[in-house]
């Protein structure tokens, strides 16, 4: 009987722990000595403080996370800028000078945080080098003093379909059980509407068909901070795809009919999303929609 109880407790205390298990994030920043830091996170579409705690005299802190804070945070210090992480089941160690100088940090630990950190330096370089050659593209097919060259043109596209596949094969590449795996597409998704409608017009159609195939009922969504945008780089880009009014309204109903139909088995995403919808088309003087 006392060997029943003691087994009876032993699972209670592992389950115990198993629930209130944190993770942590410690870095090691000298200028900010005497400040404090924060550690935000985000639920649907706001954010909240998960822990806040006060820099040592030789520049180190650490702050901890929960279960319930996984998904995408940020730290700030006092000058409120955000340095962006990955909040996974992994303990994170940052060395640095300054919060809001990205490139500055260094991340010795935490697996997820160094594949974030990798892929947004390496795609910006990527659009850098894209924004570069579509200047190029743009020259030799409409400017008569290079248009006959068909040559440079060829090898011009073979470039950009190049740096393209470079950046989808990061993306496709990476463990489909990690959160950027998710994430990170989705926010390339979302960054991508202002570049569509002005230089890549043709993409419009299978960017707004990716939007209605968004997962609204997925809880990563609402921890990514990427809720928001979202939804309003999906319709931004209806409203900018250069239709027709009445075709906007056509197609906005379309994606509207998509969401609701994926959030009918969750009510309380449904209410969070439709009254967020309901502002939205109200602020844009679009409720024919």
């Amino acid at each position: 009987m006392k060997f029943k109880n003691f087994l009876f407790l032993l699972i209670l205390f592992l389950i115990s722990a198993h629930a209130f298990a944190q993770n942590s994030i410690t870095g090691s920043f000298p200028p900010l000595a005497g400040q404090q830091v924060k550690l935000v996170g985000f639920q649907d579409f706001g954010i909240y403080t998960i822990d806040s705690t006060m820099v040592s005299k030789d520049g180190k802190f650490a702050l901890r996370f929960a279960k319930k804070d996984l998904g995408m945070g940020y730290l700030s210090a006092s000058d409120k800028k955000a340095y962006f992480v990955v909040l996974e089941m992994e303990d994170v160690q940052l060395k640095g000078n300054i919060l809001n100088s990205p490139e500055s940090v260094t991340i010795l630990s935490g697996k997820e945080n160094q594949l974030f950190a990798q892929y947004a330096s390496e795609h910006a370089r990527w659009e850098q080098a894209l924004s570069a050659w579509n200047y190029l593209s743009k020259i030799y097919t409409q400017d008569s003093l290079f248009a006959t060259h068909k040559l440079p043109q060829k090898a011009i596209e073979k470039e950009k379909q190049r740096i393209k596949a470079e950046d989808n094969s990061f993306l496709t590449g990476m463990d489909k059980a990690t959160y950027i795996s998710w994430y990170l597409p989705v926010r390339k998704l979302v960054s991508s509407v202002s570049s569509i409608a002005q230089f890549h017009i043709d993409e419009i159609p299978a960017t707004i068909k990716a939007f209605r195939e968004l997962d609204y009922t997925d809880q990563r969504l609402y921890k990514s901070g990427l809720l928001r945008e979202a939804i309003e780089a999906h319709f931004w880009l209806i409203e900018n795809s250069g239709r027709s009014l009445d075709s906007v309204f056509f197609e906005m109903n379309t994606s509207i009919d998509y969401m609701i139909e994926n959030l009918r088995p969750d009510e309380r995403k449904f209410n969070t999303i439709t009254n967020f919808l309901f502002k939205l088309l109200e602020k844009r003087s679009l409720f024919t929609a």
